[in-house]
């Protein structure tokens, strides 16, 4: 079930999840503001420490994926649940 959810989840992302944030303004406003900013930041700092940073951002993202699929696959459990 888990791999099925999974499959779901990666078309659905691709798919509606992209379309609505896409058309969302202050997403989009939001996303290009925080590039800048990081951008920026990692400007600002020795090479060695704008690598750490970099590390420790994509690690916040990973992370940040991660509570998403999980939320996607509370919410796809219950509605199956619902649909008993």
């Amino acid at each position: 079930m888990t791999e099925l959810m999974d499959t779901f989840y990666t078309s659905v992302g691709q798919t509606l999840v992209e379309d609505i944030l896409r058309e969302d303004g202050e997403y989009n406003i939001r996303t290009t503001r925080q590039d800048a900013e990081v951008k920026r930041l990692l400007g600002s700092f020795h090479q060695d420490t704008a690598s750490l940073i970099d590390t420790l951002l994509a690690e916040q993202l990973a992370i940040g994926e991660l509570r998403e699929a999980a939320y996607f696959r509370a919410g796809f459990r219950l509605a199956l649940e619902l649909t008993r």
